[in-house]
């Protein structure tokens, strides 16, 4: 059974902020929605990619508006790490201890946010032994994390979490000394193309 053509699949990056004048999360975010327009796999639902500032206050009002906008079957959102040494695939997001500031030189309000640990329910597992068994096409590694660094990344990966944890999941990239745009874009359409697969067979 085929997917409608109507459902939706929200990819977001973000941009940019200290030394990532130019992010490589966005950059390889807008590689993998031209591999997806041409994509077989891809033909019956439609790939929205958004560029997300680094903003506590702008994740906090665009992430529950695109999830009304689009009722996306499916959000994964990107960031980059400067750390991150291939795809990491993040577990968890935390409520609070956001204390770096944003690009405005903000922090969210924690004053009355009780501490709360969000798991994803996509089985990051199996995304994580699909990439490593694809490597030698994608050039591309995979590993998972449980600390997504109480930074933006973090911050939207929870705020997604919130409103449905089994269709979010969140993917650090590296940066563009370790993983070109275009590569980091394959890795990414062969997660996209894993959890397509498992929405079609829940909707067998």
């Amino acid at each position: 059974m085929e997917l409608e053509k109507k459902n939706v699949i929200l990819v977001t990056g973000f941009g940019q902020f200290d030394n990532h004048v130019v992010n490589a999360s966005w950059e390889a975010v807008k590689e993998l929605s031209k591999l997806c327009d041409n994509s077989n796999e891809m033909s019956d639902v439609q790939v929205v990619v958004k560029e997300i500032p680094v903003s506590y206050e702008d994740v906090s009002t665009c992430v529950p508006a695109l999830w009304r906008e689009y009722k996306p079957i499916v959000v994964m959102h990107c960031g980059v790490s400067g750390k991150a040494q291939c795809l990491t695939i993040e577990g968890c997001a935390r409520s609070n201890g956001y204390r770096r500031p944003d690009i405005y030189d903000k922090r969210p309000d924690e004053s009355n946010i009780e501490f709360q640990v969000l798991e994803t329910k996509v089985n990051v597992k199996q995304i994580c032994d699909i990439i490593n068994d694809n490597t030698s096409k994608t050039k591309c590694n995979a590993c998972i994390s449980y600390d997504a660094g109480r930074y933006l990344c973090e911050y939207i990966f929870y705020k997604s979490l919130r409103i449905a944890s089994n269709r979010t999941l969140f993917v650090h990239v590296p940066d563009f000394d370790q993983y070109s745009s275009a590569q980091t874009a394959k890795g990414l359409y062969d997660i996209l193309c894993y959890i397509l697969r498992d929405v079609r067979k829940r909707k067998q």
